[in-house]
């Protein structure tokens, strides 16, 4: 009867623990499947661009379905979110680590690394965070088979051209391309060989990269973008012979002009929404479409200068701030006995990647560098006076200044050393009024001369590439340039003071 007994309660403790185990299992199973649903709930508000939708949905997994498979991807797409929206590195640093910590062999890990690498990459400044950056790319590939394995590939490139490594960054490239075909990171892969193909002096082998790229993917955005280098490269040297003076064709098609006529024009500056003309007379920012036409314009108090930054939002310099964006923004110098004192003769103002503002203020003669929050970081690169006409600023965050005085263009890295000094008088140009400044998307700096109608192109590496003197820019159909940009493709749009229009040369 014992023994009964025992054999019983044997198989009723077997049964006991099956059932056990398979209701918390069926109790799981739901939670797990709801948080797939949240997941790809929150995936899809963030590729419609709703944010905080999206942002919900995420961190409702994170709070309440922490223990399932899919709380480490939330927690990724969070810190996407601070990175690529926000642009609050920081902020992505912590959730990036946080993935890291918690979830250390989970599907987000390599995901977690990627990113990471890219917050140090993009908030780096002067090349001192680039090896921490390649550091967490290389960590990708620790995880076998994941996913990230092309776009660490891609930014382990990007990396390497900030150090100037670029048969190196072709090399990872081309890795992408090879390995890994099927990818989205294949085109962009292709696009990023030419770019930096032109950076190693070889613009032929560019010139064929991006074909191909065409030619792979004729409907992706990378080919649109190809087109726009490959139209900018022949014209310097598509010719029979390399620096080939290249002759622009004036738009007649293109109007340019106003019924009561421009009045004291500053600046023109090109962004994605339209040809922007900053007009000091009359205290006002026109913006034309690509046909010439007036689409819009912008009241200005006191305006005196404008610039579009990495972003393609527009700046507009008056005497005491900025516009950024439609925003206002006032820049103050510290002063012990009577507190903060706002700037009153603010002239010109860029804006880098990071967000941070140099400005020149006629009155301090300096360029002021503040962060940011609009908190003065310093006098930029020193405290030497200067007078400044002009600025950009390139892709790798170097800051070029048009000097008023001598018209010479100096060229300062992110922490103010010297790399490059063009003199408005070279070995192949002699110009006798510098009056501005234009980079095109290869980082190709064009220099405009007023008295003489013509333009020195230097390359990326500020070498002299070409002169356009006056039959190359429409056959003279320039007069008193005093300002120019340059769009996408290359193509030039200049306002010229005595036809009292933009004229664009193509």
């Amino acid at each position: 009867m014992d023994q009964l007994f025992e054999k019983v309660w044997s198989v009723g403790c077997v049964l006991a623990c099956i059932f056990f185990f398979a209701t918390t299992l069926s109790a799981q199973t739901p939670q797990s499947s709801l948080a797939r649903q949240q997941l790809a709930s929150g995936i899809q508000f963030y590729e419609q661009q709703r944010y905080k939708q999206a942002l919900n949905d995420f961190q409702i997994i994170i709070s309440s379905m922490a223990d399932t498979e899919y709380a480490d991807d939330a927690l990724l797409h969070i810190g996407r979110y601070y990175l690529e929206i926000e642009e609050d590195f920081e902020t992505a640093k912590v959730k990036f680590e946080t993935v890291l910590r918690s979830y250390p062999t989970a599907n987000a890990a390599p995901g977690a690394y990627y990113y990471l690498g890219e917050v140090i990459l993009r908030s780096d400044r002067g090349g001192s965070g680039v090896d921490d950056a390649l550091a967490n790319f290389q960590r990708v590939f620790l995880y076998e088979q994941n996913p990230w394995i092309p776009a660490a590939l891609h930014s382990i490139g990007v990396a390497l051209e900030r150090q100037g490594k670029f048969q190196a960054a072709v090399d990872s490239y081309s890795q992408v391309v090879v390995e890994h075909p099927g990818s989205e990171w294949t085109a962009r892969a292709h696009l990023a060989m030419g770019r930096s193909s032109v950076r190693l002096g070889d613009p032929m082998e560019a010139m064929k990269e991006l074909q191909q790229l065409r030619n792979s993917y004729p409907d992706s955005v990378e080919a649109e973008e190809a087109l726009d280098w490959l139209t900018l490269l022949y014209r310097f040297y598509g010719g029979p012979s390399l620096g080939q003076p290249v002759r622009y064709r004036h738009d007649a098609t293109f109007s340019g002009k106003v019924r009561d006529n421009f009045k004291n024009v500053r600046s023109i500056r090109i962004s994605s929404n339209g040809i922007h003309v900053l007009e000091r007379g009359r205290k006002r920012v026109l913006t034309f479409d690509r046909e010439g036409k007036l689409a819009e314009t912008i009241r200005a108090a006191d305006p005196y200068d404008m610039f579009v930054d990495s972003g393609g939002g527009l700046i507009i310099t008056n005497s005491k701030g900025l516009m950024i964006r439609g925003k206002s923004a006032v820049f103050a110098l510290p002063d012990r006995e009577k507190g903060p004192q706002q700037l009153q003769k603010i002239r010109v103002a860029v804006r880098d990647q990071l967000g941070e503002v140099y400005l020149y203020d006629e009155k301090a003669r300096k360029i002021l560098r503040f962060d940011s929050s609009g908190e003065l970081r310093g006098p930029f690169p020193d405290h030497t006076p200067r007078e400044v006409l002009r600025m950009e600023v390139d892709r790798n965050g170097n800051i070029l200044v048009l000097e008023k005085k001598g018209r010479n263009v100096v060229v300062f890295s992110p922490v103010g050393r010297v790399i490059a000094r063009l003199q408005k008088t070279g070995n192949s140009w002699n110009f006798k009024t510098p009056i501005d400044i234009a980079l095109d998307p290869a980082g190709y700096l064009y220099l405009l001369d007023e008295d003489k109608a013509q333009v020195a192109v230097f390359d990326n590496s500020y070498s002299f590439v070409t002169l356009l003197k006056t039959q190359s820019l429409g056959g003279g159909m320039l007069r008193k340039p005093i300002t120019l940009d340059v769009d996408a493709s290359g193509g030039l749009y200049v306002y010229d003071d005595k036809e009292k229009a933009i004229v664009r040369l193509h």
